[in-house]
């Protein structure tokens, strides 16, 4: 499970844990990505504090697991690379490996780096979001298929409409995000003073 985690949230989690479940997997494996490439986000979580946020909840579910193979990279990081990378680690004659990704993320994945060599070397595993009907992604998914002979499987999940960006904002507010996130995250970011206004 790829992401900016810029900062992890509930939304992330539950979504881990249901792909956990439905999906039989023997782990979740988490990967903040290195440098961000698609997305225009407040840069002021590196990719350590975006780690460290995301090892606060990681660490307390057996489930789970984290990797820095992304933010130890010097240069731009790419899911195709990533997924090479991952394969030699786990050979296809002895792991099946499943990209957990939102419907937002599969709605421009063929203008990803390399799309077909993602799609080749897995399976994409996508979870429904606030803004994607069934039919949207139907539809998508249909579409990848056809341009990729791509091997997509739906996630069921409950909608919690909770986003990094939102989060970010109501802290740069002034805000509360309990609930929004764990209470690790939300001390680390209040102790580390990330997100928060700029003072003149």
């Amino acid at each position: 499970m790829g992401g900016t985690f810029n900062p992890p949230h509930l939304g992330h989690f539950v979504i881990a844990e249901q792909a956990a479940e439905q999906l039989d997997l023997c782990r979740v494996l988490f990967i903040p990505t290195g440098r961000i490439v698609y997305k225009n986000t407040d840069k002021s979580a590196g990719g350590w504090d975006r780690y460290n946020m995301l090892d606060k909840v990681v660490s307390k579910n057996p489930m789970f697991d984290l990797s820095d193979i992304e933010i130890t990279q010097d240069e731009t990081t790419y899911t195709a690379n990533t997924l090479a990378k991952l394969r030699k680690i786990y050979p296809n004659n002895e792991y099946e490996i499943y990209f957990i990704i939102g419907a937002d993320s599969l709605d421009y994945i063929e203008k990803w780096y390399k799309p077909e060599k993602i799609f080749e070397q897995c399976t994409v595993a996508v979870a429904g979001r606030t803004g994607f009907t069934d039919e949207n992604m139907n539809e998508k998914i249909n579409i990848l298929r056809n341009m990729y002979s791509a091997d997509i499987i739906r996630i069921d999940v409950p909608f919690i409409d909770v986003s990094s960006s939102m989060l970010r904002e109501r802290v740069k507010e002034g805000k509360s995000i309990r609930y929004f996130t764990d209470d690790s995250i939300i001390e680390y970011i209040l102790n580390k003073g990330l997100y928060q206004a700029c003072k003149n």
